[in-house]
């Protein structure tokens, strides 16, 4: 009868711990959804144009880069923000273990290409400023959205048209450095990259029947 329980309880820990290893696995594949979808957008030629990306400096090529990567973290992590309120049991622990692990998997890549630590430090900074900054606009970007009739009972929609609205926004004002004027172009392709990516999370956070 003992060894019994203590088989079980074993069983038990190996399979906690084996799906902790999977968990934090499928963190760092999404933290590399975040790299390699920012490194191809930041070479595409339009980006490059809007930003004049030939007469600027490697430093300012770079910040941009930084604030294209730390925007789509941003955006997947406000979206498992948001499908932790619909999901439930399962489900619900795989999305929270996702959306807690994803800054720190964004960063041990980081680490695994060699990038010092006290640059690491400097990235953990700006993450954590740049996600107070998207939750506490997306609450307002939510609020105003209540105003529109094309929401009304759309709970769904409003939340994505809210998180894609604050992405947008911030990353443009970021990579401008405040200096956003009425029409730039860059907007329109920005959000339109931000729809793609955020629909990519859909099969993984819709809610379960």
């Amino acid at each position: 009868m003992t060894g019994g329980w203590i088989r079980k309880f074993l069983f038990m820990k190996d399979l906690k711990h084996e799906t902790a290893k999977l968990l934090a696995k499928a963190s760092q594949n999404l933290a590399q959804v975040v790299t390699s979808s920012s490194f191809e957008f930041w070479q595409r030629p339009d980006f490059r144009l809007y930003v004049n990306f030939s007469n600027i400096s490697q430093t300012e090529q770079d910040r941009m880069f930084n604030e294209l990567e730390v925007s789509v973290l941003g955006l997947f992590i406000l979206h498992l923000d948001s499908a932790l309120k619909t999901v439930q049991d399962e489900q619900k622990i795989v999305l929270s273990a996702l959306q807690k692990d994803l800054a720190s998997g964004f960063l041990q890549l980081l680490s695994s290409t060699g990038i010092e630590k006290k640059f690491i430090d400097q990235w953990k900074i700006l993450i954590d400023m740049r996600l107070k900054e998207y939750r506490e606009d997306f609450k307002t970007a939510t609020k105003a959205s209540e105003k529109m009739r094309e929401f009304r009972e759309e709970e769904a929609l409003r939340n994505v048209w809210a998180r894609i609205e604050t992405i947008t926004i911030d990353s443009l004002s970021h990579i401008r450095r405040g200096e956003v004027k009425e029409g730039d172009p860059l907007w329109k392709l920005l959000r339109k990259w931000y729809i793609t990516l955020d629909a990519k999370l859909n099969p993984l956070t819709q809610a379960k029947p």
